[in-house]
């Protein structure tokens, strides 16, 4: 095995084996009309660990988050998840714009929990905005309150879908840097759709690698960088982000998880 290769293995081997399970699919397919859809997918997530989905549009990523989170129904294979806690985060955090901050992150608490909901914001770095309205806040501090909103449930697995695309570079850095905090933190497991590799190389601890019409794993890759303390070091960042690109185009067979 190359040093490539042995740097890059797949996290079958070299996950948190240890952290319970939050999610298994198995062998999970779902085809629309056109072909378009999911195929054969097996995937495992462990608490306290990020795993990406990643690849070209019309790869299916977003479909496999709602079969996870139960809005389609698998043609075959199985999803067990029991009844574990779902946070969602969308690319578009649908704040009700006549609801201040805190009370669009109250909309999803029991009775309505204002101290859960200010613990919330500040928890994302948005002390002194509580009362604001969604028109008077900058695109990445709405998509702070949709965090804030998805963590405020105390999750047990959150489900984020291209929630950093339409925010400028340094925005999405921060708000990257600290959903890796928050994660770790409250030791939750993440499913992160991305098309953006630098994103996931930067969040993620594994990649899926997911083919095209229909979606089919490709490769499951592990970071590197996983597991290092602060800020991952761009250098293996970097080599990461070229390796979930190899995979991506197919130029690179030992990418399989299988071959690994």
């Amino acid at each position: 095995m190359s040093d490539l290769q042995t740097e890059f293995r797949c996290s079958c081997e070299d996950g948190p084996s240890d952290a319970p399970v939050l999610l298994t699919l198995e062998g999970v397919t779902r085809i629309f009309p056109g072909g378009q859809g999911v195929q054969g997918v097996d995937l495992v997530v462990r608490r306290g660990e990020v795993v990406g989905i990643c690849g070209a549009s019309g790869c299916g990523k977003s479909t496999l988050l709602r079969l996870v989170a139960g809005r389609e129904h698998p043609d075959e294979g199985v999803i067990r998840r029991d009844d574990r806690r779902l946070g969602m985060v969308f690319q578009d955090p649908n704040l009700l714009p006549w609801l201040t901050a805190r009370r669009n992150v109250e909309l999803v608490l029991r009775r309505r929990d204002r101290v859960r909901a200010l613990e919330a914001l500040h928890a994302v770095g948005l002390e002194g905005a509580e009362e604001q309205y969604p028109a008077r806040l900058s695109g990445g501090m709405r998509q702070r309150v949709g965090i804030a909103r998805a963590l405020a449930m105390q999750p047990d697995l959150l489900l984020m879908d291209e929630p950093f695309s339409s925010l400028d570079y340094f925005t999405r850095t921060d708000l990257l840097e600290l959903v890796r905090t928050r994660v770790r933190a409250l030791d939750l497991g993440v499913i992160f759709v991305s098309h953006d590799v630098r994103e996931v190389a930067h969040l993620c601890d594994r990649v899926l690698v997911m083919g095209r019409t229909p979606g089919r794993p490709l490769a499951e890759l592990r970071n590197p960088a996983s597991g290092k303390q602060g800020r991952r070091p761009p250098g293996l960042v970097a080599r990461f982000e070229e390796r979930v690109l190899e995979a991506i185009r197919g130029g690179h067979p030992s990418a399989l998880c299988s071959t690994v």
